[in-house]
C-alpha cells in the first residue's frame, strides 16, 4: 500500500479507505492492474454464478481464474485446474492401485503444505481444482499476488508430482498438452 502523500498511478484507480464501500468493477479493476503489472495476459469471461471473472495466462502458458462469485461481495476467488491428457490419464490408470493411492496421498499432503484449497485428490483421476479465497479487508497487492503465486506453485507441484511419478519429461513452459 502506498504511504500517505504518494501519488497513485493512474492505472489503478483509488479504492475507498473501508472495504465495505469497495465495489466489485473497483476491485476487479484493480486485480487486472496488478496482474497486467506481473505480465499476465488476461481474458473476460462469462459466468452465471460470478459477478465478474477473469482468465489470466501466465507466460508459462499456466491458466488461473480469478473473479467473485455473486453471494460473495467481498471475497475474491483464485483457482487452476490441472487435467491430465488422454495418454497421461492411462499411464496413470496403468499403475497398481498402491502406486496410484501412494501418489495420490503425497499429492494431498504437498498441496497442504502450500497453503491451498483443492478438490479432486482421487481415483480415477479426472482433474484437480485448486484455490485461494481472499477477503476484502486482506485485500493488498502484495497479498493477492502471493496468493496467485501459492495457486500456481501448488499447479506446477501437482504437474511435476505426476510427470515424476509416471516417468514423464518435465513439461516444457507453455506447453498446452500432456499434463497441465
Amino acid at each position: 500500500m502506498a504511504s500517505p502523500g504518494t501519488p497513485t498511478p493512474p492505472s489503478e484507480p483509488p479504492l475507498p479507505a473501508a472495504a465495505a464501500e469497495w465495489t466489485p468493477e473497483a476491485v476487479r479493476g484493480r486485480i487486472q492492474s496488478w496482474l497486467l503489472g506481473e505480465g499476465w495476459e488476461l481474458a473476460e469471461k462469462d459466468h452465471g454464478e460470478a459477478l465478474w471473472l477473469v482468465e489470466a495466462r501466465d507466460a508459462g502458458g499456466r491458466h488461473l481464474i480469478v473473479g467473485q462469485k455473486r453471494g460473495k461481495p467481498d471475497q475474491v476467488i483464485l483457482e487452476g485446474a490441472v487435467v491430465l491428457s488422454e495418454p497421461h490419464q492411462r499411464s496413470f490408470e496403468a499403475l497398481n492401485p498402491e502406486a496410484r493411492q501412494e501418489l495420490l496421498w503425497e499429492l494431498r499432503f504437498s498441496l497442504l503444505g502450500l497453503g491451498v484449497e483443492f478438490q479432486g485428490v482421487q481415483d480415477p483421476f479426472r482433474r484437480i481444482t485448486l484455490g485461494q479465497r481472499v477477503y476484502y479487508d486482506g485485500l493488498s497487492r502484495d497479498g493477492f499476488l502471493q496468493r496467485v503465486t501459492q495457486v500456481r506453485n501448488a499447479v506446477l507441484a501437482t504437474i511435476w508430482t505426476f510427470a515424476r511419478r509416471l516417468n514423464l519429461a518435465p513439461p516444457v513452459e507453455g506447453a498446452e498438452d500432456g499434463v497441465n
